[in-house]
């Protein structure tokens, strides 16, 4: 099976994954969409020879296991566990009275020293005993590993009777048996010990002890009696000690604290009307805030409003105003006459006449009274009291006040504090007999519940039966001893458990340290640029023509699908890609060059790039391949025009551009091979002719394909990544694949190439037929001076290839250069014959 150049496994882009995907990722291979139970299934089928050789070891091991454990033999016998008692259970303690003991207690029983030493004394395991040493404790240690007993009925609270089965386990037939046996005999005998009553006993203890608690309880009691009326204590209703000290000191640091709560706020007071006081020029204004502070009321003799009625009545002004106030009645009812009448009407005349003489009447009786106002006055000079100076003494008398207050509070908490002290000495002074109160009462607590727990085990005991107790009976005899181990399939299971767990281990890991990509959704997430298209693993092979039929592509390579096999399912994905381009070279304006280029050698670029190249002619456009690889030019040799003039020729001067565009079977495509080999290829990109020819191009072509070697080979690509419209990188699915993409994407970003997209291969063939054979990272350089060029002629390229001696390119000016012909229409059959 061949890969086509760099062609690999891969996918289109907008169907979901083919049949062939699947068939090449294996039954397991899902997209991470299948969530993370399928991506580990998908995993360890990718690694499954991980998985599998280490569960061959596994149960390879097993055998070796199974072959080397000795045989193990095992007898056992039924016993019957029953008691007299029905388990009854205590109302009073909650306790089960009766029934069998638990499994656990039995196994405790048989494992004592008393049974196991009855057990090794049987006669039955007398022809043993020189392999334990004639010591039991070397046999109880032997009888832990083997000896076991086992039952059904683990709930045991309301059971009278069980089956228990006895069993021994060791690689001696013979001794499994004789222990069983001697075992059972020694249980059934332990039993029939224990079930001799020891009711009498017990009781007589408990009487014994109820006789001795009595007198010591009555001698609590009354030295209790004695000290409660000795103590200097109190007591509380429900009998608790008080000492009185401590409540009277509790209660005062109350009353302290409420103290110094007040003295703070009346120091704050203080503090605020001694502000008000000194920043305050206006001492009424000062004594009103004071009084809103304080929330009090505080008034000055009214000495003003005296001085203001004086005063008003010496003003002969206001006494006047006063009289017309009186004869306002007249003069309203004068001026209502006028105005109905008219002023010369008599009543109107007579009322002017009255109102006149009643004015100058008065006016001579104020002044007269004013007169003698003012020699009252003088006569009897009354003091004015001044507001200013009394609302002063009304502040002082505030401040002494609050003073006054604060230094009694001050005394007040001394005082508290004193007795506070006295309290707190007092206190301690008694503190030992809430101790010793303390002390008894725990004391006669202790006792009293020893008291109730003699008499109620008195109370139990004497419910239960004198004949009461366990036996233990054998149900069957012991059976001869039988193998039980060891087992091929469990050794073997286990041996492969164990072996597919490390596995599966082992393939996780190798999954995880792969570095490689799983499916397109991860690709588009880690790189951030869309996937165009998936190309499928195809085996290129050319069509056969039908009789008659000549085939103008049986000259070119068989990897061109969408030439060679046109319906397949790759041909589709390259034509899917061909869409994708079209759109995205939309968006660019004058968008007409497109570079092809991959991570690394065998990722399918070279195959890329003729099929699209191909795809994009058949849609009726103008297209020219440039082979930009100057180190291996895959195109060139899938074209078969080696020895045709090609891009170094031109960058040389040795022919014009139109010179090194051939003409292919497929009437709208032209090829430019690469051209001599260069000793310096990546400084041949680096000429000004390079840009001046990719400008000549694009005026003469619809579309422009530029194959450039991989980015992590050498730096070709990325010098002619910033004259390309547009670059695709072609990637092959494989180890290490997403370090290397991640890388190549940054390089490309790095020189401000605009990245369209990925076209992924993911092949699980190996790439040997790529065309990069010899490619690699340490390696690129060589071809330089190791390439071997085939002749033209089918006659030549049968014979020995030979050196071309490496071209140095030095570049000239492109000015004046003549334009490429411009691509015509030929047919198939006359393109054959045409000449490079």
């Amino acid at each position: 099976m061949k890969l086509a150049s760099d062609r690999g496994l891969s996918y289109s882009k907008a169907p979901p994954i083919t049949a062939a995907d699947r068939g090449l990722m294996g039954p397991a291979g899902t997209s991470s969409a299948g969530g993370d139970s399928q991506d580990m299934l998908a995993a360890l089928w990718r690694y499954r020879w991980a998985v599998l050789l280490p569960a061959i070891a596994g149960a390879v091991c097993g055998f070796l296991v199974y072959q080397r454990t000795p045989e193990t033999f095992k007898a056992s016998t039924r016993l019957m566990v029953e008691s007299d008692r029905p388990a009854i259970m205590d109302t009073m303690t909650g306790d089960v009275i009766g029934g069998v003991p638990s499994i656990e207690i039995l196994e405790s029983q048989l494992f004592s020293d008393r049974v196991v030493k009855m057990a090794f004394e049987d006669e039955q395991l007398a022809p043993f005993r020189d392999r334990f040493e004639n010591d039991s404790r070397v046999f109880l240690g032997s009888a832990h590993e083997s000896l076991s007993i086992e039952s059904d009925v683990r709930d045991l609270r309301n059971t009278q009777s069980l089956v228990a089965e006895l069993s021994f386990m060791h690689t001696d037939p013979e001794l499994c048996l004789a222990s069983v046996m001697s075992f059972s005999d020694a249980l059934q005998a332990y039993f029939q010990e224990k079930h001799k009553s020891s009711r009498g006993e017990l009781l007589r203890l408990i009487t014994v002890a109820i006789d001795q608690l009595h007198p010591k309880m009555s001698e609590l009691e009354s030295q209790y009696r004695e000290f409660r009326r000795d103590a200097p204590l109190a007591w509380n209703s429900a009998g608790e000690a008080i000492n009185p000290h401590r409540e009277r000191q509790l209660f005062l640091v109350g009353q302290r604290s409420e103290l110094i709560e007040k003295m703070r706020q009346k120091a704050t007071e203080l503090s605020a009307v001694k502000a008000i006081a000194s920043d305050s020029n206006d001492p009424l204004v000062a004594l009103n805030i004071i009084g809103q502070l304080l929330d009090v009321k505080i008034t000055l003799p009214d000495s003003a409003t005296a001085l203001a009625n004086n005063l008003r009545d010496g003003d002969a002004q206001l006494a006047e105003l006063e009289l017309d106030q009186q004869l306002i009645p007249l003069m309203i009812e004068r001026n209502k006459m006028a105005n109905e009448f008219g002023a010369s009407h008599p009543t109107v005349k007579q009322l002017d006449t009255e109102l006149d003489m009643m004015k100058s009447e008065l006016r001579r009786i104020v002044l007269e009274q004013t007169e003698r106002i003012l020699e009252l006055r003088k006569e009897n000079e009354v003091e004015v009291i001044n507001p200013a100076e009394k609302a002063k003494e009304a502040i002082s008398t505030v401040v002494v006040a609050g003073e006054a207050e604060l230094q009694l509070l001050k005394d007040q908490i001394a005082e508290v504090d004193q007795q506070i002290a006295d309290e707190k000495a007092a206190s301690i002074t008694i503190a030992k007999f809430e101790q010793d109160n303390a002390g008894m009462l725990r004391e006669l607590e202790r006792n009293r519940e020893l008291m109730n727990q003699l008499e109620e085990q008195m109370a139990r005991v004497s419910l239960t039966e004198e004949e009461g107790g366990t036996k233990v009976n054998e149900l069957t005899a012991p059976s001869a001893a039988y193998r039980v181990g060891p087992s091929l399939a469990k050794t073997l299971g286990i041996g492969t458990f164990l072996g597919l767990a490390l596995g599966a281990g082992l393939a996780l890991l190798l999954e995880k340290n792969a570095n490689t990509f799983r499916d397109p959704d991860e690709i588009a997430e880690l790189l951030g640029v869309p996937v165009l298209t998936h190309v499928p693993f195809f085996k290129g092979r050319i069509r056969r023509p039908a009789k008659g039929e000549i085939n103008p592509f049986k000259d070119l390579d068989p990897g061109i699908v969408v030439l060679h096999q046109p319906a397949s399912v790759a041909a589709e994905s390259i034509r899917s890609c061909r869409t994708s381009i079209f759109f995205e070279l939309a968006n660019v304006e004058g968008g007409k060059v497109l570079q092809i280029t991959s991570p690394l050698p065998g990722d399918g670029k070279s195959t890329v790039a003729e099929n699209l190249a191909c795809s994009i002619a058949q849609s009726g456009k103008r297209v020219l391949v440039v082979d930009c690889d100057l180190r291996r030019p895959q195109i060139t040799d899938n074209f078969n025009m080696l020895d045709k003039l090609g891009l170094t020729n031109i960058l040389n001067g040795d022919c014009e551009p139109s010179d090194a565009c051939h003409q292919t079977p497929l009437s709208t495509l032209h090829m430019m091979p690469s051209g001599p080999i260069p000793a310096n290829p990546a400084e041949a990109l680096t000429l000004p002719e390079m840009g001046e020819l990719i400008d000549l191009l694009r005026e003469e072509y619809d579309y422009v394909i530029l194959d450039t070697p991989p980015l992590l080979v050498v730096t070709d690509p990325s010098i002619t990544a910033g004259m390309a419209d547009g670059v695709v990188m072609a990637l092959r699915v494989r180890r290490k694949s997403k370090p290397n993409a991640k890388e190549s994407v940054n390089i490309l970003r790095s020189v401000g190439a605009n990245l369209f997209g990925m076209v992924i291969n993911n092949s699980d063939e190996a790439g040997s037929s790529d065309g990069y054979k010899g490619y690699g990272y340490y390696r690129y350089g060589r071809y330089t001076n190791r390439y071997y060029r085939r002749k033209g002629g089918d006659d030549a390229r049968r014979e020995t290839s030979k050196m071309a001696k490496p071209v140095v390119v030095g570049g000239r000016g492109l000015a004046g250069m003549p334009k490429p012909k411009k691509a015509e229409v030929v047919s198939a059959g006359d393109v054959g014959n045409e000449e490079g």
